[in-house]
C-alpha cells in the first residue's frame, strides 16, 4: 500500500537519518582507512617502508593510487599475515548451506512445517543466500557491523528470480545509534532502473541513464504523520544533482539523503544488522575485530625486520695468520663466486699451530637467538588473538604435546569461532524469517519444485499470516556438516535404508518408516516421499488391517511376508475384537488372514530341503532320484551293491 508522509513527519525522518549516518560514519572513516592500507600493503607500520615519506616528500610519478588498476606490488608482510588469516575463519565460518529448523509458533501450522522447510531450500539455493553469507563473514571481521538484506523482484518472469539476498556494506547500511527505531540503506541505480512510483520531482528533465542516489529508510519504530502506517514502513528518499561527485561508483565526501518520495507498507523489514563484537558502555557502535589483532602484527614485523638486520648487516670478523696464509689468497677469498672449489694454503708441518688455529672465526655474542624467540611469543599471541592455531594451518604446535594438551588447544580456538559462528546462525535463521514472510508476494499460494530424480512437486505455499514460524541454526551443525559433501550423505543415507528394510522386510512398522523418511529429508535427500510411500506389497500388518476397516475388502496375504510376525500381530488384534465385541465380519477376516498365513508357513517349512546325505528310502536320493552308485551299476549289467538298512 502506497501512501505518503505529511511534510513535518517526512522532515524529521530525513533530519533523523542524516544524523545517523553523520555519528556513524566518524567512527567508521579511520577503521576502514587503516584496515584498508593493511588489506591492501599501503601501511608504512606494517613493512610498506617504500611508502614511507621524507622531508622533502615523494616524486608524483612514485605516488601508488588505490582505485587505480594501472599499479600494483605484491602486498607487504602485514597484507600477507591479515589476509591468511581472514580465509581461514571465513572458510571455517561458512562451510556450507545448513539445515535450518523449522518451528511453529502458532497452533496449526506444524503440519505445514514440513512444505516450508522445502521452499526455503529451494528458494536460499537459488537465492544465493550462501554467496552472500560468506561475504557478510567477510566484511564481520573487517567492519564495525554488516548488513544483509532481501531484494524482491516482483517483474522477474521466474519463480525462483523473484527473491535474493545481498550483503551491504557497514557504509552503505546502518542504525538509528542508540534508539534503534530504524534502519537504512543507500546505493546507487540508474534513473531507468528505478521503479515509476520512485521517481522524484524533476525527474522528467533528467536522461535514463542518469545516476541517482536512493536511501530505503524502514522505521518501523518511527511510525508518525500517517494512520496509513503497517507494521513495516518504508519510505524513499532520492538525491538527484552533483551534491555527490562519483569516480568508478567510488564516492567522495558524504551525500544528503535527497528528497523524500514516497512510503509503503512491507511484510517484513528486509534488511539486518549484525556485528560481531558488542560496543562498549555508553557506547553503541562497536569495534571491528581486526582492529585488536593489529599491535600484534606490526610487533611482528618489527622483529622481522630486526632479525633481517642481523643477518644482513652484522659482519663476520675472522683471524688468520698472515705467515700461514698470503694476502693474496685473502683476496681470492673474498672475491671468489658461491659455490667454487677454492685452494688455500696452509703449513700442515706446523703442529703446533694446525689449520684450525691459523684460519678460525671470531667467537661472538648474537642477540639472533632473542629475536627469534620473541618472534615465536608474538605468534603464539597472535594466534590467540585470531583463533587460528597453527593446528589450523596444518603443521604441529609441538610434537611433544600430549592429546589432551592438543585437543585443549584446539577446543580454545573453536570457542572463538564458535561465538561467530551463533552471530551468523542468527542471521541465517533472520534472513530465512524474512523470505518466509514475503514467499506469498513472490511465489503465489503453490511452487512447483523439481527434484533430482526429473520429477517435479507441487508444495502449498504457508501463509506468513496464518502459518507463523521460527527458524533456527545450531551452531555446532553449521560448523561440522554441510551440502557439499552430497556423495557421503547419499552413502550414509544407503547404508540406513538396506539396515532397515533387511532388518524388517515388508513388515516395516509406520513409526520405523516416519522415522526412516524424516531422517532422509535432514540427510537431504528431498524426494524420499517418494520411494517411501507405502506399497501394496510392503505394507505391514498394522497397515493392512486399518485398509480393511476403511474399504471392507479381505487382508492380503503375500507368499513372501514374515509369516510369524502377521500371525502374532492379527492374533492379538483377534483377541481384543473377541474382547471389545466387535462384528463377525471383522474377526472372520482376521481369522481367515491368520489361516493363510500359517498355510502358507506350513508349505513353506515343508517344502525345504532336508539335510545332505539323507534319504527317503535305501538307493535313492533325497529328491526321489535313483542314486548315482546304482544307476552306474545297472548300466554295466552288474548288480545294485547292498544298501545298509535302517530301522526306525
Amino acid at each position: 500500500m502506497v501512501y505518503t508522509l505529511n511534510t513535518e513527519a517526512a522532515a524529521k525522518l530525513r533530519t533523523l537519518v542524516d544524523e545517523a549516518r553523520t555519528s556513524l560514519r566518524e567512527p567508521q572513516s579511520a577503521t576502514e582507512k587503516l584496515i584498508g592500507d593493511i588489506y591492501t600493503g599501503r601501511d608504512p607500520l606494517g613493512g610498506a617502508s617504500r611508502l614511507i615519506l621524507g622531508d622533502q616528500g615523494l616524486p608524483v610519478d612514485q605516488v601508488l593510487d588505490a582505485s587505480s588498476a594501472r599499479t600494483w606490488r605484491p602486498p607487504e608482510t602485514t597484507a600477507n599475515l591479515f589476509l591468511s588469516r581472514i580465509r581461514q575463519i571465513v572458510t571455517a565460518l561458512t562451510p556450507g548451506v545448513p539445515s535450518l529448523e523449522t518451528r511453529s509458533r502458532v497452533p496449526g501450522a506444524s503440519r505445514m512445517a514440513e512444505y516450508q522447510n522445502e521452499i526455503t531450500a529451494w528458494s536460499a539455493d537459488h537465492a544465493d543466500l550462501e554467496g552472500a553469507m560468506r561475504r557478510v563473514a567477510f566484511l564481520g571481521l573487517l567492519s564495525p557491523y554488516v548488513g544483509c538484506k532481501l531484494i524482491f523482484h516482483p517483474e522477474k518472469e521466474e519463480l525462483y528470480e523473484r527473491l535474493s539476498f545481498i550483503p551491504v556494506e557497514p557504509g552503505d547500511c546502518g542504525y538509528e545509534p542508540f534508539h534503534r527505531r530504524f534502519t537504512w540503506h543507500s546505493y546507487q541505480k540508474q534513473l531507468s532502473d528505478l521503479p515509476r512510483r520512485w521517481h522524484p520531482k524533476g525527474a522528467s528533465d533528467m536522461n535514463p541513464w542518469d545516476i541517482v542516489s536512493v536511501t530505503e529508510v524502514y522505521h518501523e519504530g518511527f511510525r508518525h504523520g500517517s494512520r496509513k502506517l503497517g507494521k513495516f514502513p518504508m519510505s524513499v528518499f532520492v538525491q538527484v544533482g552533483s551534491d555527490e561527485e562519483t569516480d568508478l561508483g567510488k564516492r567522495r565526501g558524504e551525500p544528503s539523503i535527497g528528497q523524500y518520495v514516497y512510503s509503503e507498507n512491507l511484510p517484513e523489514n528486509p534488511l539486518r544488522i549484525v556485528s560481531y563484537l558488542d560496543p562498549a558502555p555508553r557506547e553503541d557502535i562497536p569495534p571491528a575485530e581486526v582492529l585488536s589483532w593489529i599491535p600484534l602484527m606490526r610487533m611482528i614485523v618489527q622483529v622481522l625486520t630486526q632479525i633481517d638486520r642481523e643477518i644482513t648487516t652484522v659482519n663476520k670478523v675472522v683471524l688468520f695468520d698472515k705467515a700461514a696464509i698470503s694476502e693474496d689468497v685473502i683476496s681470492v677469498l673474498q672475491t671468489a663466486t658461491p659455490g667454487a672449489t677454492i685452494f688455500a694454503p696452509v703449513d700442515v708441518d706446523d703442529a703446533a699451530r694446525g689449520v684450525n688455529a691459523t684460519m678460525r672465526p671470531v667467537e661472538q655474542t648474537s642477540i639472533l637467538g632473542e629475536y627469534l624467540a620473541s618472534l615465536q611469543t608474538y605468534l603464539s599471541l597472535f594466534d590467540d588473538v585470531t583463533g587460528v592455531g597453527p593446528l589450523d594451518r596444518g603443521s604441529a604446535s609441538n610434537p611433544r604435546k600430549s592429546a589432551t594438551e592438543a585437543s585443549s588447544i584446539v577446543a580454545a580456538g573453536n570457542r572463538r569461532n564458535r561465538d561467530r559462528l551463533e552471530i551468523l546462525a542468527g542471521l541465517w535463521g533472520d534472513m530465512a524469517r524474512v523470505q518466509h514472510s514475503y514467499q506469498r508476494l513472490a511465489y503465489g499460494d503453490s511452487v512447483e519444485i523439481p527434484l533430482p530424480g526429473g520429477m517435479s512437486r507441487i508444495v502449498p505455499v504457508p501463509d506468513p499470516q496464518v502459518a507463523n514460524f521460527g527458524f533456527r541454526v545450531d551452531p555446532v551443525e553449521m560448523g561440522h556438516l554441510s551440502k557439499r559433501g552430497e556423495l557421503d550423505t547419499y552413502f550414509n543415507w544407503l547404508t540406513t535404508v538396506t539396515n532397515t528394510m533387511g532388518t524388517f522386510g515388508g513388515a516395516m512398522p509406520r513409526m520405523v518408516r516416519e522415522s526412516l523418511r524424516r531422517v532422509g529429508k535432514a540427510m537431504g535427500v528431498d524426494d524420499v516421499d517418494l520411494f517411501l510411500e507405502t506399497p501394496a506389497l510392503e505394507a505391514g500388518p498394522e497397515d493392512r488391517y486399518i485398509e480393511h476397516l476403511q474399504t471392507g475388502r479381505p487382508i492380503p496375504v503375500e507368499t513372501t511376508d514374515q509369516h510369524d510376525l502377521y500371525v502374532d500381530f492379527y492374533g492379538r488384534m483377534l483377541d481384543r475384537a473377541v474382547e471389545l465385541g466387535a462384528g463377525n465380519a471383522s474377526v472372520g477376516a482376521l481369522q481367515r488372514a491368520i489361516e493363510r498365513h500359517r498355510g502358507h508357513a506350513a508349505r513353506a517349512a515343508g517344502n525345504a530341503p532336508g539335510p545332505i546325505g539323507s534319504a527317503p528310502v535305501p538307493g535313492m536320493s533325497a529328491q526321489g532320484q535313483m542314486d548315482n552308485q546304482i544307476e552306474a551299476a545297472l548300466l554295466a549289467g552288474l548288480p545294485p551293491p547292498a544298501t545298509e538298512q535302517t530301522l526306525r
